[in-house]
């Protein structure tokens, strides 16, 4: 089982709305993401992979399994500003980091796949209880 992070900004509204991608060395651009780990939650997962690979701290809201096959997107809010320059990662196998309006070309997946997430209505998911 593996795990998305579907990332937002608090503060994205005034910037188009985006999201945050990394482009991995091999794949593509891609969501932040990865295996969870035997007995973690799905948020600490979520949280985990996102610092690992970006950098970004954030609070995970909600949840839907049934986005992606054999995965769970983790709708993740962050408090930074977006910024249409990319940065680097701590992680080896990710080129760079950015925040996206638009679907990137180079893409790992399928593109409907991303528009799904993209435009999923996350009031009807599974909510984190804090």
């Amino acid at each position: 089982m593996f795990v998305l992070c579907w990332t937002k900004s608090i503060k994205g509204g005034e910037f188009g709305d985006p999201w945050v991608m990394v482009l991995h060395k091999e794949r593509g651009w891609e969501l932040p993401g990865g295996e969870i780990n035997e007995s973690e939650e799905i948020d600490v997962a979520a949280l985990r992979e996102l610092y690992e690979e970006t950098g970004l701290l954030g609070t995970a809201l909600a949840y839907d399994e049934n986005l992606v096959d054999d995965g769970i997107v983790v709708l993740v809010e962050v408090d930074d500003t977006p910024f249409p320059e990319p940065w680097g990662s701590a992680d080896s196998s990710i080129e760079e980091v950015g925040w996206c309006i638009e679907i990137p070309s180079k893409l790992s997946w399928d593109e409907k796949e991303l528009s799904r997430i993209r435009g999923h209505d996350w009031s009807s998911s599974s909510r984190f209880e804090s």
